[in-house]
C-alpha cells in the first residue's frame, strides 16, 4: 500500500471503533472514555456505545461522503433518563496518520462539539444485563405493517425487530419497499420517540426520520404499535402488529 492510499479515508467505517478524547458536553475520562463502534452497509449507518458517563448508547445515521449523521439515545451512567439528541460527524484523517472524527452534536436540546480517534477494536464488547429490561417487554418482540400512508402494503409486509435495555430501544427492519433498515429510541409513558434509517428499493435511496409511535396492548395480549412519522420531511401514519 502507497502512503495516499494509506492516508485516504475509507469508503466504509464498518466495524471500526473510536474513542472519545473531547467534549464540551463533559469531562472526558482518561481511563474509560466513551467508545463507539460503527457499522455501515451502503450509506446505511448504526452502532453502539458505552463507557465514562453512559451505561448504554445506540445510534443510527446515514454517511455523505465524509459526513456522517447520527441520531442516538443512551441512559447516562448516574441512572437519569434516556437522552436523545443528534450529531454530525466529519471524518478526518490527521497528519499522524490516525483517523479522526470531529463532531457537532446536540443533547437534550443544547448544541456542543467533540473528537474521537479511531482505536483497535475490543475483542468482545460487555454483554447486556438483562435485570435491564423493562416494560413494555419490547425485547425480541417483532412486528409487521399492517397499514401505511407512505405505501401500499404487499403481502409481504415489512417486518420489524426489536431489542430493549435501560430503556432504550432499536431494532432492524426489512421486506415490502426496504431493502434493511434501523432504528433506535426510548420508551417512556406510553410512547416511543424513535429514529430511523433504511434503504428504498424502488429509489435506490438512503432516508433518515423520526417517528411518535404509541405502544396500544390487544385483546389477545400482543402489542399494535400506532405510529406518526416523518419521512425525508414528509408526514405520514402507519400501523403495525406483533407476530411471533
Amino acid at each position: 500500500m502507497n502512503a495516499e492510499a494509506a492516508l485516504a479515508i475509507p469508503a466504509s467505517i464498518d466495524g471500526l471503533e473510536f474513542v472519545m478524547i473531547s467534549s464540551s458536553g463533559s469531562a472526558v475520562s482518561d481511563e474509560s472514555p466513551t467508545r463507539f463502534r460503527y457499522q455501515q452497509l451502503g450509506q446505511m449507518i448504526w452502532g453502539a456505545y458505552i463507557g465514562d458517563t453512559v451505561q448504554l448508547g445506540r445510534f443510527v445515521g446515514r454517511r455523505d461522503g465524509d459526513v456522517v449523521t447520527i441520531c442516538f439515545a443512551h441512559k447516562p451512567i448516574d441512572g437519569g433518563e434516556v437522552v436523545l439528541g443528534m450529531a454530525e460527524s466529519t471524518l478526518r484523517r490527521a497528519d499522524d496518520g490516525k483517523l479522526y472524527l470531529d463532531e457537532v452534536f446536540e443533547k437534550d436540546g443544547e448544541p456542543h462539539v467533540s473528537a474521537c480517534v479511531e482505536v483497535e477494536p475490543l475483542a468482545a464488547w460487555p454483554a447486556l444485563d438483562p435485570a435491564h429490561t423493562s416494560e413494555p417487554r419490547m425485547d425480541g418482540t417483532a412486528f409487521v405493517l399492517k397499514s401505511s400512508t407512505a405505501s401500499t402494503v404487499s403481502d409481504n409486509p415489512t417486518r420489524f425487530e426489536f431489542n430493549e435495555n435501560s430503556g432504550i430501544i432499536w431494532g432492524e427492519y426489512f421486506g415490502d419497499t426496504v431493502t434493511g433498515g434501523r432504528c433506535v429510541g426510548r420508551y417512556s409513558d406510553g410512547v416511543l420517540q424513535e429514529y430511523f434509517v433504511h434503504h428504498v428499493v424502488a429509489s435506490d435511496a438512503t432516508l433518515l426520520g423520526d417517528s411518535t409511535t404509541t405502544i396500544k396492548p390487544v385483546e389477545d395480549g400482543r402489542f399494535e404499535l400506532i405510529e406518526d412519522f416523518v419521512l425525508d420531511g414528509v408526514p405520514g401514519f402507519s400501523v403495525c402488529v406483533q407476530v411471533d
